[in-house]
């Protein structure tokens, strides 16, 4: 699986809600499709992108969408703030409600703003915006639970010279990580082949980690082989090896 591809998957979320009365029960079906799942504002790149969602049910849709700053993302003191004032936060995402037509799709516009108390943008921003469809009224004779799939955008904002530097280290069957620079390294898969020859999907997996400034990582391996991973600092896609 290529590092594109995978950098492009939706972050699912479930919302069950449960319908009581009468006889028959409504379908569960993914009716929402957004046309990226990852926003990044690269330095002198546009301040402006837009986020496509389509409905692709046969029903009207109607779409919450909720933007959030993350503090402290990837580690045990993740928090995420509900965006109010788009200056002090340094992110507007418009509209916040839509309503589609079968069949029809709309666009989410997400615009970079300069922060007060970071105007040279020194510091790395994380948002997630969450994009859900909201219930509609229960009809008579309704029942069971109807299961509404609604994603979440990552939106990064990269600082003015971002400097990525993440130190791995092998210690046995034991790999640990630590970035030390200013902006994410994303380490999507890991692999332990035998041979440089052996196809990836006879190869044991290892699990990856976008890792942020600041985090420490660490993950057990099954082999002692060398590992590789797909990684990306912003839209960059290499692969690298750790013995």
């Amino acid at each position: 699986m290529s590092a594109v591809r995978s950098s492009a998957r939706l972050y699912a979320l479930v919302f069950a809600v449960s319908l009581v009365s009468g006889f028959g029960s409504l379908p569960a079906h993914a009716n929402m499709v957004l046309s990226n799942a990852i926003v990044h504002f690269d330095e002198g790149a546009a301040a402006r992108q837009d986020v496509e969602i389509t409905n692709v049910g046969n029903e009207p849709l109607y779409v919450q969408i909720e933007p959030h700053i993350v503090h402290n993302p990837g580690t045990d003191e993740e928090e995420r703030v509900a965006i109010k004032n788009p200056r002090e936060h340094g992110l507007l995402v418009t509209p916040s409600r839509m309503v589609l037509a079968p069949g029809t799709a709309k666009s989410m516009r997400i615009v970079k703003l300069a922060m007060a108390d970071d105007p040279k943008q020194e510091k790395e921003r994380i948002y997630r915006i969450s994009a859900r469809p909201v219930v509609g009224d229960v009809t008579s004779g309704q029942s069971g639970v109807k299961v509404l799939i609604g994603y979440e955008v990552l939106a990064i904002v990269y600082p003015s010279s971002p400097e990525p530097n993440l130190v791995v280290e092998r210690n046995g069957l034991v790999l640990s990580a630590e970035n030390r620079g200013n902006t994410n390294v994303l380490l999507q898969e890991g692999f332990q082949c035998e041979t440089p020859e052996q196809p990836l999907e006879d190869c044991a997996p290892v699990r990856g980690k976008r890792m942020y400034p600041g985090l420490k990582w660490s993950v057990e391996l099954e082999h002692d082989l060398p590992v590789r991973f797909f990684q990306s600092v912003g839209t960059r896609n290499y692969v690298e090896t750790y013995q």
